[in-house]
């Protein structure tokens, strides 16, 4: 059966955290306290432990020659007590001992020439040295032989430790929750109703993370409504031109009115085609490349005389000025600024020239203008400064709509003013390159 590691590791992002956090910690800390215990410890506890059985082996040698009475001076002198006992006094043995008695107990084995027990008691370490008839009882400091130093930095490494886990959950926790809060709002994620009450926390990626998504329902939400208003435009517009038709052919009786009936066909086929225009995808594989605009604008000219063949159309435009952009959006934005002057005005004016880093191309007409208070609005999809039901002019107030959409993706923007001409100035500002 295969192996697998994915199955034994958990699930949630705080448990994968904390194990990432804590098993390099755990690892690294015995790794650190073994080489301290093997390098370190372990050296000074044998070194002790030398010390202390030079000392046994010199009372005991005053012992062997001289008596108790020298070798009590001597171990006072050292700061040991001994005491000669029985071997009816000898009543329990101890068996087992941890890592540091061990050693202890193995240097005296190697240094101590007699036969001798050990026992540690809590303050104590207790030495018996067997003679012939008695046993010598020496009672030594367990400070001689065992440095609480080791210890005091052991519990001190665990301790930081534990602290330092412990904040560093919290941490991770407080991280955890951003994660989850902003998990929780992309699922309760609705167009209908904002939902109140989130904001973005955490980390600045978790907050970078919870603004896109703010921002990304916002465009969301945007684009569902511009397709509502889009699809109630369509209804609206053609509902009208089909009521018109319906009862044209009502109360027709000559075929000389199926002229007027042929006008609202032609105007339900441009309204379709603008629909298409607004409707249809990008194209985003066309590259950009240089344009010469003087040319530009003759070609755009010409094409718009075989509609508007009553319009006088001048262009003002150095023949050196070019810019890098998409031919197709440019000629999108350019062709719709140039219709909706020709509609309403009889006069048109195209200025180009340089402003900066930037081009500007100014289209003016002696039309009847556009209110202030309607400036904002005409950019607007499917708005009509002409909003009877007779519509006067053709139109589904979709072509400043693409206009603006189109200059905001090329990095450029449109500025609506009062021509000199008496009608409106519209002003597309967009960078060279």
């Amino acid at each position: 059966m295969k192996f697998s590691l994915k199955k034994i590791l958990p699930k949630k992002i705080l448990a994968r955290l904390l194990i990432i956090f804590f098993v390099p910690l755990i690892f690294i800390q015995i790794f650190a306290i073994f080489l301290f215990y093997d390098r370190h410890w372990e050296k000074i506890t044998t070194r002790f432990a030398n010390i202390a059985s030079n000392q046994i082996n010199l009372i005991v040698k005053e012992y062997a020659k001289k008596g108790y009475d020298n070798s009590n001076e001597v171990a006072k002198n050292l700061n040991i007590k001994i005491k000669v006992i029985d071997e009816s006094e000898m009543i329990d043995i101890q068996k087992s001992f941890n890592l540091v008695e061990k050693n202890i107990i193995n240097t005296f084995e190697s240094r101590i020439n007699r036969k001798f027990q050990t026992k540690f008691k809590e303050n104590f370490i207790e030495v018996y040295i067997y003679f012939s008839t008695e046993i010598l009882k020496i009672i030594l400091p367990k400070k001689y032989l065992v440095s609480e130093t080791p210890l005091i930095l052991f519990l001190w490494i665990i301790a930081s430790s534990i602290i330092l886990s412990l904040l560093a959950f919290l941490f991770l926790r407080i991280q955890v929750r951003a994660i989850t809060r902003l998990a929780n709002f992309s699922e309760k994620l609705n167009f209908d109703n904002d939902i109140k009450g989130f904001k973005p926390s955490g980390a600045i990626e978790v907050r970078m993370a919870g603004n896109a998504i703010i921002r990304m329902k916002k465009r969301i939400k945007n684009q569902i409504k511009s397709r509502t208003d889009f699809l109630a435009g369509i209804s609206h517009d053609l509902g009208t031109l089909i009521t018109r038709i319906k009862l044209q052919l009502e109360l027709t009786s000559d075929l000389k009115d199926i002229k007027s009936v042929k006008q609202d066909v032609n105007s339900m086929q441009s309204l379709l085609k603008e629909y298409l225009d607004y409707s249809k995808n990008i194209n985003k594989s066309e590259k950009t490349k240089n344009i010469n605009l003087s040319s530009f604008f003759r070609s755009l000219v010409d094409s718009s005389k075989t509609i508007f063949k009553k319009k006088t159309i001048i262009i003002n435009c150095n023949s050196e000025i070019t810019i890098k952009v998409k031919e197709n959006d440019l000629f999108r934005v350019c062709s719709n600024m140039l219709n909706n002057a020709c509609k309403f005005g009889e006069n048109i004016k195209i200025v180009v020239k340089k402003v900066g880093k930037k081009i500007s191309i100014n289209f003016e007409d002696d039309g009847p203008g556009i209110p202030e208070k309607n400036k904002k609005e005409i950019f607007k999809p499917f708005f009509k400064l002409d909003s009877s039901r007779n519509l006067n002019f053709i139109g589904s107030g979709l072509g400043l709509s693409i206009a603006k959409e189109i200059t905001t993706r090329m990095n450029g923007k449109i500025i609506v003013q009062k021509s000199d001409m008496g009608g409106a100035l519209f002003q597309i500002l967009l960078p060279i390159n």
